[in-house]
């Protein structure tokens, strides 16, 4: 129920502003600005690959690893989604200030590298002389997966401007389940899946082997 008068308000919240669902709009609007443009660009992707994502084609067959990849993606955007769940059910939050507006331009910078290394990549495959070589320039040159490294800033950034206008400590650690699960998937189902994918198309390629030892993985100093 909202609160209508100030004064019934409770005293530990009397010098906080009414911005609980601006915070929530906001945050709302990031959501679906990254949501969108990982739409947009995962479907012209499986177009130019005939309809067919191949990062499944290994499980495609397997009934029970399919839909355990199925699931996750669901428990992925519940997990994504369970910080805004949780600000947008309150009222009451910190007033949106200076600090809010640096995390939501560092979310920007994030959000630009995931769309550089995506628009890096889409190009360098769409030439025909690099035919059955593996990405190694621009963002690819520092990281093998610099998207992916994108991804985890830019949630773990929207967790905290969420995290900011919650009022419960037990809220903000229920938030946590969203970065958390965010780097769990990246590190731990995405990445080695699309590893184990150049592994077997550039095994035999010392240069790929050159690549793999001398560059960082996801994470900038962690291999």
């Amino acid at each position: 129920m909202l609160i209508e008068n100030y004064d019934e308000v409770p005293s530990h919240l009397q010098d906080k502003s009414y911005m609980g669902l601006k915070r929530a709009l906001l945050v709302s609007i990031l959501i679906i600005v990254w949501s969108g443009r990982l739409l947009i660009f995962l479907n012209d992707r499986i177009k130019k690959h005939g309809g067919v994502d191949k990062r499944f084609n290994d499980v495609r067959d397997k009934p029970a690893k399919f839909l355990y990849y199925w699931m996750m993606q669901g428990v992925w955007i519940s997990c994504i989604l369970t910080p805004l769940f949780l600000v947008s059910r309150q009222h009451f939050s910190i007033s949106i200030s200076i600090t809010d507006y640096l995390l939501i331009i560092f979310w920007v910078c994030a959000f630009v590298m995931e769309t550089l290394a995506d628009v890096q990549k889409t190009i360098f495959l769409m030439k025909p002389e690099n035919k059955n070589k593996f990405i190694n320039i621009g963002l690819w040159k520092k990281l093998r997966h610099p998207n992916y490294f994108a991804e985890i800033l830019m949630h773990a950034t929207i967790y905290i401007l969420c995290a900011r206008g919650l009022n419960s400590r037990i809220d903000q650690m229920i938030a946590l389940i969203a970065p958390i699960f965010k780097v769990f998937l990246m590190t731990k189902i995405a990445t080695p899946m699309l590893e184990k994918i150049a592994d077997n198309k550039f095994k035999s390629q010392p240069q790929y082997q050159q690549y793999k030892q001398s560059t960082w993985k996801i994470i900038p100093f962690i291999n």
